[in-house]
């Protein structure tokens, strides 16, 4: 067992082989042995985040899972997977920064698929709207970028 500190704080006792099968960062800290007194502190995580990091872990690590399969609707862990990203934006995007420190592929990737599929049919203003991304191009230079980037308007 490892035990990982949060940012703020928080401990959580996890099992070294699912964690370190799961976080590349993790299991290099464990392979170099730079646990301090057992504990590996993760100062780029909250407690809440780690929290939810460590629930989506234990559920794609620490039982053996056949990686190739193509999942289906019925598949229990594409609905765990489903139900893991309805989170509200704040949420998801700590959870994208969490899972690319911790070097956790498999969840930065669906954490990126979930923001890919919010933009998916919406226009340029809409996925501004739906960000709170401001425009900061005057018209002559979004002009320029559409001029440039045509084949992407088409």
């Amino acid at each position: 067992m490892v035990l990982l500190v949060s940012s703020d704080g928080e401990k959580f006792e996890v099992a070294d082989e699912a964690i370190g099968k799961a976080s590349g960062m993790i299991k290099g800290c464990l392979d170099e042995d730079c646990a301090t007194n057992g504990q590996v502190p993760i100062p780029n995580v909250t407690g809440p985040i780690l929290s939810r990091i460590l629930e989506y872990v234990n559920k794609h690590y620490s039982e053996p899972h056949d990686d190739f399969q193509i999942p289906n609707a019925d598949d229990p862990l594409k609905r765990f997977d489903d139900a893991f990203v309805q989170v509200d934006q704040d949420t998801l995007f700590d959870l994208i920064t969490a899972a690319n420190y911790l070097n956790i592929n498999s969840l930065l990737d669906l954490t990126c698929k979930a923001v890919a599929d919010q933009m998916r049919g919406k226009t340029t203003e809409e996925t501004r709207k739906h960000f709170n991304i401001v425009n900061d191009y005057t018209p002559e230079e979004e002009e320029e970028v559409r001029r440039e980037n045509s084949w992407a308007f088409e």
